[in-house]
């Protein structure tokens, strides 16, 4: 090539071997250019202040300290609603530790001191009064001829129902709840029949039995037992209408446990 300028062009690029003609020529060339030196990147700003300056490097850092990954926020424990808590996972106390106060109403309810393996055909009735109808002198005849209707009704095969108290009466003559410490005798004894449901009279006894706040015809579910919310036992004894209610609905959704 004899464009001089186009020579030196690519001269000043490093590119000029390529006009070579031969094979020999090109090697002979990379043999005898001169290298290009080494190029260094400057230190940044921290370096610089590291090596010069170590005062400076500690004031540079904390005007400008490394980027942190945010932490990701801790999740708070969400409180159970009325409606997950569960009172047959509270804390039961087994048969062999339950005082004789409890074993008393255990042998007047009738049912059995052992655990059974599976969940029982059995059923737990239990109203505001109950305690006074099985262990005292001033029962109440209302009650005690609706539930012979409710039993007659449902047909069910003999001891299928028990009728549990959740209290006692206590050495004063006072009515009070079951309560051995923190233990409920009324759910360790749930938890002792492993019945497959619970039928509830009541409001008052809804919210001493520290269920959620049911209202009466409402189903809810405590694994394993079904709940049955009732109205309050009395209104049954006093309204011909809430009764049919009241007896349709319980032979409609407790005929499937027969």
């Amino acid at each position: 090539m004899n464009n001089p300028y186009l020579l030196q062009n690519l001269k000043s690029q490093g590119f000029h071997y390529i006009l070579f003609d031969t094979v020999e020529q090109k090697k002979e060339y990379s043999l005898t250019a001169p290298k290009s030196p080494d190029i260094k990147i400057p230190p940044g700003p921290a370096e610089q202040f590291k090596t010069n300056n170590p005062q400076a490097a500690s004031n540079y850092k904390q005007k400008f300290p490394p980027l942190l990954k945010p932490e990701k926020p801790k999740k708070e424990k969400q409180e159970l609603s009325v409606f997950e808590k569960n009172p047959l996972k509270q804390p039961i106390l087994p048969f062999d530790k339950w005082p004789e106060d409890w074993k008393k109403i255990q042998r007047q309810c009738k049912f059995p001191p052992e655990k059974p393996k599976h969940i029982s055909r059995q059923i737990i009735w239990t109203y505001a009064g109950l305690e006074y109808d099985l262990f005292t002198d001033n029962s109440s005849d209302k009650r005690r001829r609706l539930i012979g209707q409710i039993i007659k009704t449902l047909s069910f095969p003999r001891g299928t129902h028990i009728f549990l108290p959740y209290k006692h009466i206590n050495a004063q003559g006072q009515s009070e709840l079951a309560k051995e410490q923190d233990y409920s005798f009324f759910w360790s004894a749930v938890d002792l029949i492993r019945p497959r449901v619970l039928v509830v009279f009541g409001e008052q006894s809804i919210a001493e039995l520290d269920l959620p706040p049911l209202l009466p015809t409402q189903k809810h579910t405590l694994m394993p037992v079904t709940v049955f919310a009732l109205d309050d036992i009395m209104l049954y004894t006093e309204n011909e209408s809430e009764n049919n209610i009241m007896i349709n609905f319980l032979s409609d959704n407790l005929k499937n446990f027969a």
